[in-house]
């Protein structure tokens, strides 16, 4: 299986935290995208689940850089990353990293799924 280059992933993680100065340190950005891309890998509905299954999966949590000893990432902060990070970057960024997985042969293309938190609609 071929390896993600996730460089830009970590740039544009970074500059969306704070370094230093006041407030809470940042849980970490890598960690943050990998469990959106979990939570778009395994189709998991919604942000508040896939906080729920970061209490009880063990192989989750590695993956997504939480300690045994961390509260799992809250629903709050993955919103926060999108939000920082911006929606026009993540899409850019999850777009490259479907072409690597299309060209390594991971994926095969046939079916393409556009989750809607990027879409401004109007409501009442």
């Amino acid at each position: 299986m071929p390896k993600l280059r996730l460089d830009d992933v970590k740039k544009v993680g970074n500059e969306a935290h704070h370094k230093d100065g006041p407030g809470r340190p940042p849980r970490k950005p890598m960690g943050i995208f990998k469990a959106l891309l979990a939570k778009w890998f395994q189709q998991i509905p919604s942000e508040r689940e896939l906080c729920r299954r970061l209490w009880t999966d063990d192989n989750l949590r590695m993956l997504c850089d939480v300690e045994a000893e961390q509260n799992p990432y809250h629903p709050s902060q993955l919103s926060r990353f999108k939000k920082r990070v911006g929606a026009r970057k993540l899409q850019r960024i999850m777009g490259k990293l479907l072409m690597e997985l299309l060209k390594g042969g991971v994926i095969n293309g046939e079916t393409v799924v556009l989750d809607a938190t990027f879409v401004k609609a109007y409501s009442r």
